[in-house]
């Protein structure tokens, strides 16, 4: 019965964020325009020579003084399981630079080991004013830190319907 209303929850907020108003681009440099005032364009960008070391699986990042700093901040803002405040989740993929709102962040996905359909987790670090946001989708419930704007709550719930696209549709 959870998972179920997991699956209804993610698929209505799924809904939502595919209704037009988000653009997503897959390893471009070029940025595209918004059309809505709504509307969020996320583009995913390389690492410059500046940021190359957050290239890296998400547990390495832990190692850089500043991000630890700012993701230890954010951590106590709630109870988290050990996976979270270590960043050993299950992670297929390096973390990956995106930029937003003329703002670049580094994008770091992980997910519960044995149970990613049931929690997940997207962190955005902002390397300039080295502050984190997250969000922790757990059993349906999803929990914003960070204290994120409108505008990161919204680029948060898009990555992690993007991220988790099988989840989120359903078919897990």
């Amino acid at each position: 019965m959870k998972r179920i209303i997991t699956v209804l929850a993610v698929t209505a907020v799924f809904l939502f964020f595919s209704s037009g108003l988000i653009h997503a681009q897959s390893q471009t440099k070029t940025p595209v325009p918004k059309k809505g005032k709504n509307q969020v364009v996320i583009e995913y960008v390389s690492f410059t020579d500046q940021y190359k070391k957050y290239d890296v699986y998400p547990w390495e990042t832990l190692k850089l003084e500043e991000f630890q700093k700012s993701f230890a901040a954010m951590t106590r803002e709630g109870k988290f399981e050990e996976w979270v405040r270590s960043l050993t989740g299950t992670a297929t993929n390096k973390n990956r630079m995106i930029q937003a709102f003329k703002q670049q962040f580094l994008l770091i996905v992980s997910c519960k080991p044995h149970l990613c359909d049931a929690s997940q987790i997207i962190v955005l670090y902002d390397p300039v004013r080295k502050h984190t946001y997250g969000l922790l989708a757990n059993d349906g419930k999803f929990h914003f830190f960070g204290q994120p704007s409108d505008n990161i709550r919204d680029l948060l719930n898009i990555l992690l319907v993007e991220e988790f696209k099988a989840i989120y549709r359903g078919q897990s």
